[in-house]
């Protein structure tokens, strides 16, 4: 039961930060999804935004591939989901913070799931 709590908690932290990542693109011009006009602003900075955007993206289906994986039973979920968790402040930095807070939970929540290892029999 716990692995479906951190998988539904590491999704929901994932679809909470997709408005972050369409906002990076709206700056840059990529798309017009909150009508951000970046026009007035330098160059390099919508540039960054639009790979921020781009890179906050591939954080979210990182997050969401290990949310499936909790699903599954894999041992790599822990290791999907921690690495989406601190990838999402290189990309996002502190609006990433409600996501993180959500997605280190589900990590947490998946430890205690975890079986305690055993030290082999002497």
């Amino acid at each position: 039961m716990e692995r479906v709590g951190a998988a539904a908690l590491a999704a929901f932290g994932a679809a909470s930060a997709v408005p972050l990542a369409l906002a990076q693109l709206d700056f840059a011009g990529i798309f017009n999804v909150f009508n951000i006009n970046g026009e007035g602003s330098a160059q390099a900075l919508r540039v960054f935004a639009g790979v921020s955007g781009i890179l906050t993206f591939v954080v979210l289906v990182a997050a969401l591939v290990g949310a499936g994986l909790t699903l599954a039973g894999s041992k790599l979920a822990r290791a999907f989901l921690i690495t989406a968790t601190v990838a999402g402040f290189v990309t996002a930095t502190i609006f990433w913070i409600p996501a993180a807070v959500t997605i280190g939970a589900a990590v947490a929540l998946l430890g205690r799931a975890a079986p305690p290892a055993r030290s082999p029999a002497l």
